[in-house]
């Protein structure tokens, strides 16, 4: 039982790491979304600062797609964040189980600890027993052979 329990509490330790890389990815993935949001945002701020300068047209053609560019990489880190998110979310699930799971475990083992010394202290108390029952059946035997003797001394202390 106390093996199952190591190998449960392994098991949980090893959700735990994965739960931790899960979260390393989301935030990477959140982290390079925010990267790129920023890039789109710094690009498009510097198409209108074009535009009021008097801009050439493939300047603003060549920015226009870059932004366009920008703003496709935004919504693919935004869906890997998504699925890292899930990701984590999954990983935090199977932690939960895990965890649940050894401490089904670590109940179970306390219950069985607990029966065993209850039976434990059964038997001793059998054991206890069965000592005091021969200790008073041989003091009953001893006694009866007692008062028997003395039955047959009889009363004035003469001997027959």
């Amino acid at each position: 039982m106390q093996r199952i329990l190591e190998l449960r509490e392994q098991h949980e330790q090893a959700k735990a790491r994965a739960l931790a890389g899960a979260r390393d990815s989301a935030d990477a993935a959140h982290r390079a979304k925010d990267e790129i949001a920023n890039l789109r945002d710094h690009s498009k701020q510097q198409i209108t600062t074009t535009a009021n300068n008097g801009p050439r047209i493939g300047h603003l053609h060549q920015l226009g797609f870059v932004l366009a560019s920008l703003d496709e990489r935004v919504l693919l880190a935004a869906d890997a964040a998504k699925l890292a998110d899930i990701d984590v979310q999954k990983a935090q699930g199977m932690l939960e189980e895990a965890a649940r799971d050894r401490r089904v475990l670590d109940r179970l083992k306390s219950r069985h600890a607990d029966t065993w010394r209850a039976e434990s202290a059964h038997k001793d108390r059998v054991a206890m027993d069965e000592i005091a029952l021969a200790q008073f059946s041989r003091k009953a035997g001893l006694n009866a052979a007692d008062d028997a003797a003395s039955s047959n001394t009889p009363i004035d202390g003469s001997h027959s």
